[in-house]
């Protein structure tokens, strides 16, 4: 019996120096609050390698950091499909289409056609506006409702910084295309987030604003991405969150995981995607983080909560209300990026 015992505990030892010889640090280059601890332990408990998250707050920073190279220092990058076709298309990222064992049948369509051949789908949503229904007296149903209530209740609400999606959202509230390339279009965008500029809490992302703040959160009026509402109410210790598509519509947006093109896909991040895709690990990494996930499996496992959530899957949203990201001419990229850095400039 002891000899047994003995033979089970150098098993054990080898598996375990085993396991410490390929043993790497995967570095993920995400957004806070993204993956599940649990996920995270179990693969880290499996596999033996060590995950370490970074965070960036916003994908303008994100970006500025891919553009530079800085990129190649991580093992995966969570990146948006628009970004992500752009950069993969001029030879930036890593094709990662042979990275999961079960392949591309393991996606929405939807999801592989926005994350290409250089993603592996992660999550999906929509973009929209969060308030606290104990404070928002008026109903919050359209975008220019958001400016309204800026320009009424002062250094109460947020909007993002982001060359994309702050002026859409202007574009939006005018009832102009979010992706417009028009000029004259463009600088009334620029004209309605001047005006509201000086009454704005701060031009930042909500999720970022409320992780910062906590419960001394002065927020009560978002344009937030689904899912966001229930991290948003832990952490500020506000329960009354409430989540909206406005009736102009909103943007669609899907999130990849990627690598750079200098970064050879290591093991480790290979072995890591295909752990957090597995069915169950799908669903708990979903249902725990609360987000829409990509892999159809999961959506098929998932709970009734989960899957009835309208803020993740909701129901009215049609072809004629909803938006995909497009790319824009050099012109009308250019005009959003010095209309975002003149309002955030702007004393």
């Amino acid at each position: 019996m002891r000899l047994i015992v003995k033979l089970c505990a150098l098993i054990n030892l080898f598996f375990f120096l085993a396991l410490q010889a390929k043993a790497d640090e995967l570095k993920i280059f995400t957004w806070e609050d993204y993956f599940s601890e649990s996920v995270i332990e179990d693969f880290e408990s499996k596999y033996g390698h060590t995950v370490s998250l970074i965070f960036f707050e916003s994908e303008m920073l994100r970006d500025a950091v891919v553009y530079s190279g800085k990129a190649a220092a991580y093992d995966l990058i969570i990146m948006d499909g628009l970004t992500l076709g752009e950069l993969g298309e001029a030879g930036s990222l890593a094709d990662m289409s042979h990275v999961i064992t079960k392949g591309s049948q393991t996606f929405t369509k939807n999801a592989n056609k926005a994350c290409t051949k250089f993603g592996v789908p992660y999550a999906h949503g929509t973009m929209g506006i969060g308030y606290r229904t104990s404070v928002v007296a008026s109903p919050i149903s359209t975008w220019m409702d958001v400016f309204v209530y800026a320009l009424e209740n002062p250094q109460t609400v947020v909007l993002p910084g982001d060359d994309f999606d702050t002026i859409a959202i202007a574009l939006m509230a005018l009832g102009y295309h979010p992706m417009s390339e028009n000029e004259s279009e463009l600088k009334q965008a620029y004209q309605l987030l001047l005006e509201v500029k000086d009454k704005l809490l701060v031009l930042r992302t909500s999720i970022g604003y409320a992780l910062d703040k906590k419960d001394k959160s002065e927020m009560e009026v978002a344009v937030m991405y689904s899912g966001e509402t229930e991290l948003i109410g832990e952490v500020t210790e506000q329960d009354d969150w409430a989540y909206t598509i406005p009736d102009e519509g909103t943007l669609l947006w899907h999130e990849c995981l990627t690598t750079h093109i200098n970064k050879p896909i290591s093991n480790a991040a290979k072995e890591f995607l295909n752990h957090i895709n597995e069915t169950d690990n799908a669903v708990r990494n979903a249902e725990e983080i609360w987000f829409a996930s990509s892999n159809i499996t999961a959506l098929g496992s998932a709970s009734d909560e989960y899957l009835q959530d309208e803020e993740l899957f909701p129901v009215n949203l049609t072809d004629a209300n909803s938006y995909e990201y497009k790319s824009l001419g050099r012109g009308a990229e250019n005009l959003r990026s010095q209309i975002l850095s003149v309002i955030q400039n702007r004393k």
